[in-house]
């Protein structure tokens, strides 16, 4: 109901603020302008933690602007001045907009520090749009109007700041999994942030006066942030996002190629044509491109890197309980039966399997679901991990079955303390499905010889666990070995 109101009331004053008399028309440009910062302290209540940061900032910023706002309205409607430019209003205009300028890379950065690729392509192309606008419109109606250098200079850093913060913000807001409202009204924000700088510029005479309906979009500028801080989702604007899918397809690669170009390709067809081009533009573009480049191909690195760790992974893991599976187990074996062995004459690969396989697993499965099935074989392999040393592997061989491969040089007595292990493992109580359940496991066990093979090994300590369930019993270890 807040942000109904607020943004009710903020839009619909901006919607008739040209109908209002030209020397009253301060009153709602002052009653909206003054309504961002309660509202943002709502934002601000709301939000906890780190989650603050950004309002903190911006209640600042609003703020400063507000007593920008004052002195303006002083100085045009009370003084009579035709414009503010040059006054501590303009010093305060010129703070507010980094501390806004903060505010959003507070969100930026949290929301998007995940999306390395879509922050530089975002950038990359807020450079280029920049460039394109700078060059073609407004640099040559500078000129036109005699503008100084420095001024030249302060609306070109603010554009390029306004400009780079749409772009992120609207790769935040259309990257996310979930819609944010606040992250989007942050963007109509800038947006409009960005509109109202570059109309200023261009309806502007050289003495920096401007018409009043130029102030329409600064006032759907904090109308945004007044329904932005108000939202509940406001709460929720520094929360981490998860990675999106980064996929550089052959139209995106174009898209990309094109907007690196842009900047040199305009600038240099200007200067061949004997147009005036901005050299400063031209090296400031192509320094920031290449690094922007390079971020972007890191990032395409790091994907690609943690795209074959996973594949590795999922080749050697069980993707239920995370336990190397089948393939590893075997790996793992014939390695160690590989292994040298001592020089005495009668010595055996210090090795042992046992072969375990759940009792009791099929009625739970079966009166409990599948789901719940999944989840004791979870529970299960978590507790056999800790039934052995690190140096031991504990893996998945298949449906309720699971080996321990021991290595060790009295490999009798390590399998008799494994076991011991799993018959204390098997007296506590396990919780599937909010119900407790018992199960019992049968464990057949093969020690290696000189002439075994990892199939031989396999083989026996299978049949075994056969022979152990003869005596099977929930809540206890059958053992036999082969």
């Amino acid at each position: 109901m807040t942000f109904r109101w607020y943004a009710a009331a903020s839009f619909g004053l901006t919607a008739a603020y040209l109908a209002f008399p030209a020397d009253l028309r301060w009153v709602p440009f002052l009653l909206i302008t003054l309504a961002a910062v309660p509202a943002t302290i709502i934002g601000l209540r709301r939000s906890s933690g780190s989650g603050r940061a950004p309002w903190f900032v911006l209640l600042a910023a609003l703020l400063v602007y507000n007593v920008g706002n004052v002195l303006y309205v002083w100085y045009v409607y009370f003084q009579h001045r035709a414009t503010a430019d040059g006054t501590l209003a303009d010093l305060l205009f010129s703070v507010a907009n980094v501390l806004v300028f903060a505010a959003a890379l507070t969100i930026i950065v949290r929301r998007g520090r995940r999306d390395v690729g879509g922050m530089a392509d975002a950038a990359l192309t807020s450079l280029a749009v920049g460039g394109l606008l700078w060059d073609v419109v407004l640099l040559p109606h500078f000129n036109d109007m005699g503008m100084s250098q420095p001024r030249q200079m302060a609306v070109f850093v603010n554009i390029f700041i306004t400009l780079g913060t749409f772009g992120a913000l609207l790769r935040v807001a259309r990257a996310a999994p979930e819609r944010l409202v606040t992250v989007w009204l942050f963007g109509v924000a800038s947006g409009a942030t960005l509109i109202a700088n570059v109309t200023s510029a261009l309806v502007s005479d050289a003495a920096g006066v401007r018409p009043d309906w130029t102030n329409l979009p600064f006032l759907v500028a904090y109308s945004a942030l007044t329904a932005a801080a108000v939202h509940p989702s406001a709460a929720l604007a520094t929360r981490l996002t998860p990675a999106p899918e980064d996929d550089l397809t052959p139209g995106r690669l174009t898209f990309l190629g094109a907007m690196m170009a842009l900047i040199p390709m305009v600038g240099g067809g200007r200067a061949l044509f004997g147009l005036p081009t901005d050299g400063v533009l031209l090296a400031i573009g192509s320094a920031l491109v290449v690094p922007l480049v390079m971020v972007r191909i890191a990032a395409l690195s790091a994907q690609r890197r943690h795209a074959e760790q996973a594949l590795r992974r999922a080749a050697v893991h069980d993707s239920l309980t995370g336990l190397p599976n089948r393939t590893a187990c075997l790996e793992r074996i014939t390695a160690a039966l590989a292994a040298p062995l001592p020089s005495c004459p009668d010595a055996t690969p210090r090795l042992a399997v046992l072969f375990c396989d759940l009792d009791g697993f099929k009625p739970v499965n079966d009166r409990l679901g599948h789901a719940a099935g999944d989840q004791l074989l979870v529970a299960v392999a978590e507790r056999l991990r800790g039934c052995v040393r690190d140096t031991d592997l504990v893996s998945r061989f298949g449906g309720d079955e699971f080996v321990i491969v021991c290595e060790a040089a009295d490999s009798q007595a390590a399998v008799n303390a494994v076991c011991e292990r799993i018959r204390t493992m098997l007296r506590r109580p396990i919780t599937v499905a909010g119900q407790t359940v018992q199960i019992g496991i049968s464990v057949g066990v093969a020690f290696a010889e000189r002439s075994s093979t990892t199939d031989d090994l396999i083989g026996r300590a299978d049949l075994a666990m056969y022979e152990a369930k003869q005596s099977k019993a929930l809540g206890e270890l059958s053992l036999a070995a082969a």
